[in-house]
């Protein structure tokens, strides 16, 4: 093989894997504790809260850095009398780090604050 073909085989692969990576999702589990996120350049993050109570987190959270773009929220399962699991959707766009405000209320009052630190790559 000659030495373009190597060099183009290899490229190839990197590329693929880099492409790849940024395909997955990183998922943070249902918690309420501030945490910090690692995501590379191109993937989704969904980071999930649950509440107990009327109480829901508002939407779009707060989002210091346009590193990440907010995609939306849904509703997601497990469904519980107790309150509903909302997941946040987000893409990493840039490298950055970003800080993530999720404000929990109830009738107008910050009921509590989850705030999360997304370190794109």
């Amino acid at each position: 093989m000659s030495r373009h073909a190597k060099v183009f085989v290899c490229s190839s692969v990197l590329l693929l894997s880099a492409a790849c990576a940024s395909d997955t999702v990183v998922t943070v589990p249902n918690d309420t504790v501030s945490r910090t996120i690692d995501a590379a350049v191109g993937q989704e993050i969904h980071i999930t809260l649950g509440n107990v109570g009327p109480a829901l987190y508002e939407s779009p959270p707060e989002v210091s850095s346009s590193a990440v773009n907010y995609l939306g929220v849904e509703v997601v399962p497990p469904f519980t009398p107790a309150g509903p699991n909302q997941q946040f959707q987000f893409r990493a766009v840039r490298p950055g780090d970003v800080v993530v405000q999720f404000r929990r209320v109830l009738d107008g009052s910050v009921v509590s604050v989850v705030k999360d630190t997304i370190r794109v790559r």
